[in-house]
C-alpha cells in the first residue's frame, strides 16, 4: 500500500488549486451552446415577424377583393337597361364570387347596388335597390350624396349605379389584431340607357341572402 508522502500532498494541493483557477476562465471562454441561447432569444420575434407579413399580406389581398368585388357590381349593373330580379341575383353573384369568403365569413360582409335618376325639377330618385348581407354602418351605405359628390355625376339626362362592398375583416392567422372593415365604392353611369332602373313587377328594391355555395337569392318588395 501506498503512503502518501508530504511532497505528493503538495503537489496534489497545487495541481486542485491549478484546475480551480483554470476551469472558471475554460467555462467563461467556452462557446458550446451559444447558438441554442441566441436562437431561443430571437425565434420568437422573428416567428413574430413572420405570422404579422403573412397577415399584411393576406389583408392586403382581402381589400383588393373588395375593391374588385365593388367594381364588377357596378360594372356589371350598368350594362342592362333594366334589371330584374334575376338580373339582380346574377350580379350580386359575380360579385361575391370575386370575393370568395369562406362560408364562416359570409355574414361579415355586404354588398348593395342602389340605382338613381334625377327628374325634370331637379330631384333625385331612388330606381332599385339590392343588398346581400347584414347592415354594417362602418363606411356609410351605398348613397348617392349630391353634397359631397356635386351635381356633375348624376342629371336629368343620366342616372348613375352606387356601388358599394362593406367587409369586417377578421385576421386570418393572428386574432389578437384588430379587426377592421374594408370597404369600397364605385359610381357607374348606365351603358345602354338613360338609367337603370331595377324592376321585378313593380318591385324595384330586393333584400337578398347568400348561401354556402356563393350563389344569391333575392325577394323583391
Amino acid at each position: 500500500m501506498r503512503v502518501v508522502g508530504e511532497r505528493d500532498m503538495k503537489n496534489l494541493l497545487k495541481s486542485t488549486a491549478l484546475i480551480m483557477v483554470r476551469k472558471p476562465a475554460e467555462w467563461l471562454r467556452n462557446r458550446d451552446g451559444v447558438a441554442a441561447i441566441e436562437f431561443a432569444l430571437i425565434a420568437p420575434i422573428m416567428i413574430a415577424f413572420y405570422f404579422g407579413l403573412s397577415e399584411v399580406s393576406i389583408g392586403i389581398g382581402a381589400a383588393r377583393d373588395v375593391t374588385h368585388s365593388a367594381s364588377v357590381a357596378g360594372d356589371l349593373a350598368t350594362q342592362s337597361a333594366t334589371l330584374d330580379e334575376l338580373g339582380v341575383e346574377d350580379v350580386l353573384t359575380a360579385a361575391l364570387a370575386v370575393l370568395n369568403p369562406r362560408s364562416s365569413e359570409i355574414n361579415k360582409l355586404t354588398i348593395e347596388l342602389n340605382s338613381y335618376k334625377k327628374d325634370a325639377d331637379g330631384n333625385i330618385e331612388l330606381i332599385g335597390y339590392a343588398r346581400v348581407g347584414p347592415t354594417i354602418s362602418a363606411g356609410g351605405p351605398a348613397t348617392y350624396d349630391p353634397s359631397v359628390l356635386g351635381n356633375n355625376m348624376l342629371n336629368t339626362t343620366s342616372g348613375v349605379v352606387v356601388a358599394r362592398v362593406n367587409y369586417n375583416y377578421t385576421p386570418a392567422t393572428l386574432a389578437f389584431m384588430q379587426k377592421v372593415t374594408l370597404h369600397e365604392t364605385f359610381l357607374l353611369k348606365p351603358r345602354k340607357s338613360l338609367s337603370v332602373p331595377f324592376d321585378e313587377g313593380g318591385k324595384s328594391s330586393f333584400t337578398c341572402s347568400a348561401s354556402s355555395n356563393l350563389t344569391v337569392g333575392c325577394t323583391g318588395s
